[in-house]
């Protein structure tokens, strides 16, 4: 959390609403004890994509452009797993 928020307040990383989430991304992934699956899930709140899937989830490309709200979707009914 720390080296988070240090990247956050020197601008490394940017989380605002205009902030392009590809760079988001790839400046998250640079941030030390942020792994794929936390990247995905920041990238899906906090930058509000709803066409995340977390890595190694079996997600059908046909659930386009709406992946990560399908996932939330089937989390919240108990059909999906976390750890899929």
């Amino acid at each position: 959390p720390g080296a988070l928020a240090a990247a956050l307040a020197d601008g490394a990383v940017r989380l605002d609403p205009g902030a392009d989430r590809d760079d988001a991304e790839r400046a998250l992934l640079a941030v030390p004890g942020l792994d794929a699956r936390t990247v995905a899930v920041v990238r899906t709140r906090a930058l509000g994509d709803p066409d995340v899937a977390p890595p190694g989830a079996a997600v059908p490309d046909t659930w386009r452009p709406w992946r990560s709200y399908a996932l939330n979707h089937l989390r919240a009914a108990g059909e999906w797993e976390n750890d899929r």
